[in-house]
Formats: structure tokens, sequence, C-alpha cells
């Protein structure tokens, strides 16, 4: 708010001022208001504005400016009469008006009687008033006050003064800082004191009595921070009528007025964060806000807040009437405002507050409970307090808020084999246990601490079984039997106070050694008799009793429960699988100890009180049925594996390897080969037989002649010569031998070998070619292999001879008759090359000479010379060398 311009006499005055920012022009003639005219755009920004008053029929207001698009400009009539003028007007102020006296002791304001209006604070410039300039300088000193030339402004903002995220506003002389909720001040530094409800689950309340009424239209708001999903907010009555009242209902605002429908928003607000709510209240209407957002309205009469109404935040006096409206709140509260009055819970006494609340169970502050206090947190969790909650630092495998959800089965608690099941609170672990004729019955007991409804019964199987037990309990006079039946399913079961026993059988055959799912159940398991029913492999229809009896709750007791059949005498028990049976959803586990748990730690339990171990790991498929057994093999399921019947020759799991027969060595004298159950001996020269046990005599067809002995060998036979007779077969006569010797030495020598006396000791001297210590032996001068180039090497006396291909020659076939053929090819090629080419320079040299003759002689008869002349010259040529043979 600021005057601009001020002009009058006793009987008119213009006034162009700015209220809340807007330019407005008002005229009074006569004490009487003729003119109000205002442009709704601000001009309080610090840019730079031009306003234009016109004074004619008319009186126009304009507001030039570039961010001004419409409505900026407004006329009214003029309220002047024809003998008035503006320009008659005695006195013009611009930025203010004087303060003080006139010469008579007239105080200026009462003069002018016109309410005060501020001083102008600011740059005015280009002033026109009646087309005339006004300037600094055309005015005299004592005509002004606190006006200087130029427009120099300070950023006061520059040092952001406004703490708290206020937004400083650059006046011209200071700064305002327009400060967030819940903070005030000069710079935004104050925070309103907040009140604690409920600390440490105490009950309290606050109390504001109204000492003023505020009419039919209010605003009442506040910042609300909790993580409770009850409890009253505010209500707002007197002491005989109930208007509003405000509480959380599951964490969401609701809202009730007499006579209206109860409101209950969407928006969640115990998030334990801090939300700004609003309620206002208008005639025929409430609406609640979250700070901007208008989360819905109630339609109500309308009534007016006078003055003693009050308003109770947080609960009120009587106990039973706060718990129908959500209980007493518990959390933080601040900065509660009706309209623009701040309604402190801890008024400062220099603040002069004009509502003094009353305080049941309020603190100052925000400070959360300490929640670790009572160590919430399970299973070794560490607790971590936060305000008005509390986090707990859960080990590892547990989880939850308060560490309370074990993964127990993250601990791999069940043996190998065994899958584990998680419960509530706690596991189990289930497998397919194998029967297999000869195992013993198992018993199980309830632990005592079972506590729901047992009325159903899961398990699966398979077997080839077609009369045997699977399960049987027995408490007189109530009994429970499942077992196979002429190979189908039966069903026994007398329960609760029926006199009657319950039968069903199964529609189809169960034991053809495929898996089964089965289940029987009440049909009505909340009645105490109900008919029962089975279902086999989820098949319809289902065999429903025609009678009704009790549930199984008589095994909760101490009932003996025992599962599978005993083998008596020569009778087998129960051959096949059978899963781990579940009873009301608590399991029969086969296993009674489980690693690193004494106990399990859920509290219904079916304890296995038999010692007899259970062999698990039974298939619920028949692998056979994928014929795994090879090469012609029988199959033979085992339920838990198979086993393979392999033919002659295989052997292996799948029959897949094929048996050496040679692994033991068959073959006495030969090589062993493998085959299909049999083998083969590849023998050895001079062996026969299947196992190479045969020598073989090669002297039964021999050729040894002249008397000569055979003697076997293993790669055939050799001839031991008699007399004089050598040779392979001892059919060519020896040379002459020489016999020597004395009493002591009878030596022949054969083959023309000397008997010598060397050192006191005969010897034979053997003649070239023959060797031995009876120079018996003929030297194969063929065994040092001399001939090459494949030639056939023939052993002779003292020497040898080679039989070559027709393509070698030589004494051991080393010439290669085709390299000389070829050299001779080329030598002869080229002599012809040479002769003709003599002939040819011959015949060049006769013609010359030819031709030189004819013209000394100065005839010529060219019949002679074409018979003659080049056989003569022929003839006179020397006859050519003899051709050379290149080698």
């Amino acid at each position: 708010m600021a005057l601009l311009l001020f002009r009058s006499n006793r009987d008119v005055f213009v006034k162009l001022e700015l209220l809340s920012g807007y330019i407005h022009l008002s005229i009074q003639v006569n004490n009487q208001s003729k003119v109000l005219l205002f442009i709704s755009h601000n001009t309080s920004d610090g840019e730079w504005h031009f306003v234009e008053v016109i004074f004619a029929e008319a009186v126009t207001l304009t507001l030039i400016d570039d961010s001004c698009k419409e409505k900026c400009i407004a006329k009214a009539p003029t309220p002047l009469e024809s003998d008035q003028s503006i320009c008659a007007f005695q006195n013009s102020f611009l930025g203010g008006l004087p303060v003080g006296m006139t010469s008579n002791g007239v105080a200026l304001l009462n003069f002018y009687n016109m309410p005060s209006t501020p001083s102008f604070v600011g740059c005015l410039q280009d002033i026109k008033i009646d087309w005339n300039h006004i300037t600094l300088e055309n005015i005299s000193s004592g005509s002004s006050l606190n006006v200087k030339a130029g427009c120099v402004r300070k950023d006061w903002c520059e040092s952001q003064p406004c703490q708290s995220r206020g937004r400083c506003i650059n006046l011209w002389l200071s700064y305002q800082c327009d400060c967030h909720r819940p903070y005030e001040g000069p710079n935004c530094l104050r925070e309103y004191v907040a009140g604690r409800f409920g600390q440490d689950d105490s009950t309290g309340y606050v109390i504001f009595t109204l000492d003023e009424s505020y009419g039919d239209t209010i605003s009442l708001s506040m910042f609300v921070r909790t993580l409770q999903p009850s409890g009253l907010l505010l209500a707002l009555e007197n002491s005989t009528y109930q208007y509003i009242r405000v509480w959380l209902e599951r964490g969401r605002l609701a809202m009730l007025t007499p006579n209206s429908p109860k409101l209950v928003v969407k928006f969640v607000l115990n998030d334990g964060n801090v939300h700004l709510i609003s309620l206002k209240i208008k005639p025929y209407k409430i609406e609640l806000y979250q700070s901007s957002q208008n989360l819905g309205f109630i339609s109500a009469s309308t009534w007016k807040i006078e003055k003693g109404d009050v308003i109770y935040i947080g609960g009120l006096p009587d106990k039973q009437e706060t718990e129908l409206n959500g209980g007493f709140f518990k959390g933080c509260i601040q900065d509660v405002r009706l309209n623009n009055q701040n309604l402190e819970f801890f008024p400062n006494p220099t603040n002069n507050a004009s509502l003094n609340p009353v305080l049941v169970n309020v603190t100052q502050g925000c400070a959360g409970d300490n929640s670790c206090k009572s160590n919430p947190c399970h299973n070794g969790g560490v607790c971590h307090s936060r305000w008005d909650d509390f986090s707990c630092s859960c080990p590892a495998l547990t989880s939850g808020k308060a560490c309370e959800e074990v993964q127990w089965c993250g601990f791999s608690p069940c043996p190998h084999g065994a899958q584990c099941q998680p419960v509530l609170q706690g596991f189990e672990c289930i497998a397919n246990a194998v029967f297999n004729g000869q195992s013993g019955q198992i018993l199980f007991r309830s632990n005592g601490n079972i506590t729901r409804e047992l009325t159903n019964i899961t398990f699966g199987f398979r077997t080839r079984d077609a009369n045997v037990i699977i399960l049987h309990a027995e408490k007189e006079p109530e009994f429970l039997n499942i077992s196979i039946q002429d190979s189908r399913l039966f069903f026994q079961l007398q329960s609760g106070n029926s006199f009657y026993m319950l039968s069903l059988t199964s529609l189809q055959s169960v034991n053809d050694g495929t898996w089964h799912e089965v289940t029987l159940s009440m049909t009505d398991p909340l009645s105490q008799t109900s008919r029962w029913q089975m279902e086999v492999d989820n098949e319809t229809p289902f065999v429903t009793s025609t009678i009704a009896t009790g549930s199984l709750n008589f095994l909760k007791d101490n009932t003996d429960i025992y599962v599978g059949d005993r083998a008596i005498d020569n009778i087998k028990g129960l051959q096949g699988c059978l899963s781990t049976i579940e009873i009301g959803g608590i399991y029969l586990s086969y296993f009674e100890n489980v690693h690193g748990f004494i106990n399990k730690p859920q509290e219904e339990q079916f304890l296995k009180i038999s010692t007899n171990s259970v062999v698990t790991g039974c298939l619920q498929l028949n692998v056979c049925n994928s014929n795994p057994c090879l090469h012609g093999g029988n199959c033979e399921d085992i339920y838990s594996s198979y086993h393979c019947s392999c033919p002659l020759g295989w052997s292996g799991k799948h029959c897949e390897l094929n048996i050496d027969e040679c692994f033991s060595n068959p073959c006495i004298h030969g090589n062993c080969s493998d085959r299909v159950a049999a083998y083969h001996c590849t023998c050895e020269p001079g062996y026969t037989g299947v196992n190479c046990e045969v020598d073989i005599d090669n002297c039964q067809s021999h050729q040894c002649a002249n008397g000569a002995t055979c003697i076997s060998h293993t790669n055939g036979y050799s001839c031991l010569c008699f007399g004089n007779f050598t040779g392979k077969f001892c059919r060519q006569s020896r040379l002459p031998s020489t016999v020597c010797g004395n009493e002591k030495t009878n030596l022949t020598c054969y083959n023309g070998g000397n008997c010598t006396e060397f050192q006191t000791e005969l010897k034979c001297m053997c003649r070239p070619g023959f060797t031995g210590e009876w120079c018996e032996k003929d030297i194969d001068e063929c065994a040092s292999d001399p001939c090459v180039n494949g030639g056939l090497c023939q052993d002779l006396l003292n020497k040898f001879q080679c039989l070559c291909d027709v393509a070698f020659a030589g004494e051991r076939c080393e010439v290669d008759l085709a390299d000389d053929l070829i050299s001779d090819i080329f030598t002869t090629i080229g002599s012809v090359t040479v002769a003709l080419l003599l002939i040819l320079l011959l015949a060049i040299v006769a013609s010359v000479v030819t031709s030189n003759k004819r013209a000394t002689q100065g005839t010529y008869s060219p019949s002679r010379q074409e018979k003659e002349g080049s056989r003569v010259e022929m003839w006179n040529l020397m006859p050519p060398p003899a051709m050379e043979r290149l080698i």
C-alpha cells in the first residue's frame, strides 16, 4: 500500500495509490466518493510500469505494461461539473502527504478529511501533470522530503537472509521473509513448538476455548505426523452441540458432522512423514485438504463459530467417547492455525497469545518412544530405534519386521534326498519311502500340541501288491484303516459319536505300478459329522460315502498310527513307494532326527516313535517305461531304481558294455579279437587250435631227401643232411671232405676244407663260400640284400647273382636304363640339329662361290649349275665328324 499522487482543493480530491499491489484511482467530491477505478494487475514486482490518468468526459485509468495483455484500462464518467476543472486544483502531492500542522494549527490529514496512506517507496520517472514535466530540478528544496535523483536499488536478498526455505522479498529499504510453515520470524528461524501426544502410550489431548466469534467461514489447519492407524485429530463443538470431528481410520482421514454421512478419504496419513491437513468450513459445505490437494467434502448445515466454542486436539476428556472416534492420538501435531491465527501449544510469554491452551499429557517437541526397550527383535536380531518405531537387523535366513520369520529350509536341515517343506512356524522333511516287503511298520504319534481340526488325509503311492495295508490307527471305538484290497484302494473310518463304520472303495485298480495321488476328506469339514469322499488322481466322479461319521481328531490324542504293513511268516509286507502322509496339513515325516535341530520349531507335530530307519528315494515314475536297458536287456522296476538283466556278451547298468571275452587271455600262442559273446584267436606261426594251444608239426610233409633228418621249427622245418649231401633238402652232393684226427679228436672237414693243426688244436680251414666248425655251412651271400631296385638275389658258391627288373641293369641292378635311353635320345637330337645347321651353312657358302665363278668366267650355264654345281660343292665339303654318344 502506497500513495502515488494526490491532487485536491477544498471540495474535490483525486488520489492515485497502490493497494495490495494494484493501481487504484479514487475521486471524492464534496466529501462523497464519486469514482473508484482499479486495475487487477500486480505492479509491486520491482519492474517499471507506466500509468496514465486522463480527465475528460470520462475518467480513464490506463496501465501500460508488456505483461499486461488485457483488462488494463478502466473508465468511469467524470464526476466534475462543467465549471470545475482538474487543472484548478491548488495542491498536488507525489509519493505521500506531508505530516504536520498548517499555519493555523489544523492537522493536514484532518484538513483533507481522509485516512492516512503510507508514503511511496520506490522510483518515479517521466512524470507529467497537466502536460508539464515534473523533475527534481524544478521542485524547490522546501517542497520535497527524502527524495533523491536516480533510481539505485539495493538487493537486500543477496545475502539470503531468509532461513528454513523461506522466500525473500526484496523491498526498497529492506527485505521481507515469506516463511514456510511451521517457521516464522523476520528470518524464518523460529519454529512453532510441536506437541507430542501419546508419549510412552499415555493418553493426552489439548483444549482451546475461542475468545471471539469467527462466523460461518473458517479454516483450521495443522501439521500431523504419526505411524498409528487410528486416533482422534480434532473436534470442534460447544457445550451443547457437536460441529465436526476428524480422526484416523485404518490410516486414512475420516470426517463426520451431525446429520451427514461419514467421509473416509483414500489418502494414507500414517506413514511417519509430516503432512499438512486443512479443514475448510463454508456455508453448507466442509472440505478436507492435504496440503493443496482436495481430499473430499461433505454437505452440512451452516453454522457460525461463536465465542466460547471449544477445539479439542488429539482426544476428548471423555475416554469412551474418544474411543468411538479412533481413540487417543499418538504422534506429533504442530502449527495449529485457525484462519491466520496460530494456536500455540506452548506460547511464549512475550507473544501475548490470546488463546491459552489446556494441555493433558502433551509434551514439547516430537521425540519418539524408545521402541527397543521391550527387545522386540526375535531370533538374535539387533534392534535400532526409530521415531515411534524400530527396525531389526536380522541374522541370516531370518526376516520380518521383528525377525520373526525364519527361513528354516535355508539351514538345509533335511538329509540328502529329502525335500524341506516350510510349514507354519517351522519345516518338515518330506520324501518318498521305499518298502521292500520286509520293512517293519513305522509308528507315529501326536506330540499333544495339535489344536487344528483334522479333516483330511493326502498321500501318494505306487505298488503292484493286490492286498496290503497302507495306514492303520485305532483307539476304541474309533479306528482308521487305509489299504488295498483286491487291487482297489479301500478306506474305513469310524469316528466321533457315530455308531456306523464308513467304507469307501476306489473305482479303478491301483496296483498297476504307477503313481497315484489320493485325498480322503470330509465333504463338510466344519460339521462334527460329515460324509467323506475319496479322490484318486483327481479323476471324477469322486467316491462319496452314503453315511456320515466324525473327523480324525482322535489322532490328536495318544493314538498309535502305523504306516506300512509288516511281513508275517512267508507273507511279505508292503512292496512299493509311499509318499510322506499329510493329515490335516501336518506331515508324518520319516525322519525323526534332522541336522542341527534337536526338536523341530513348529508347535503341531506328528512324531516318529519307531526307531527303525526308513529307506527313502523312491521314484514316482516307473523308469522302465523309458526302456533304459540296451541290447535286449530285461528291465526290472525296483521302485527306487531299476535293474537290467543283460543278455550274453553284455554288462553294465544299462547293458551298454560289451563283455571283453579276451580279458582272460584265452589265446595261448596267438592274438585275441573280442566279439559279441565270443572271441577269435589269430595264432602265431607253428600253432593252431581254438586257443592256439596245438603245436603244428611241420615235418609231417617234409621234403628232406637222401636220409636227411627233418627238424620242425616255428616258421617251417629244416633238413639235417646225412653223409656227403648238402642243400636245403639235402639233394646236392658235398665237395670232398677231409678226415683227420687222433685218438682224442676225430674231425671231418666238409666242402673241401683242410684239416689243420692250429695252436695244438685241430681246426677246419674252409674254402671261400663256406663256414662253420666243419665247413658245413654254405655262406649266404644274399643275406646282406645286395640287390637294389627290386632285384632278386640268387645265392651261388662264394658269390651271388642279381636278377634285375627290365628297367635296371648292372651287377647289383644299380643302372637305371630309362635314364640312359633319354640321354641317348637327347644326344641324337643334338647331333642331327648340328648336322642340319652345317648343311645349311655350306649351301649358303656354295651359292656365294658359284656366283663369283660366273662373274669371272663370263659365261653362265644355268642348267649345268643346276645339274652339277651343288653336288660338286657338296662333294668338296669335309665329311661331318662321327656322332658321339653322350654319356
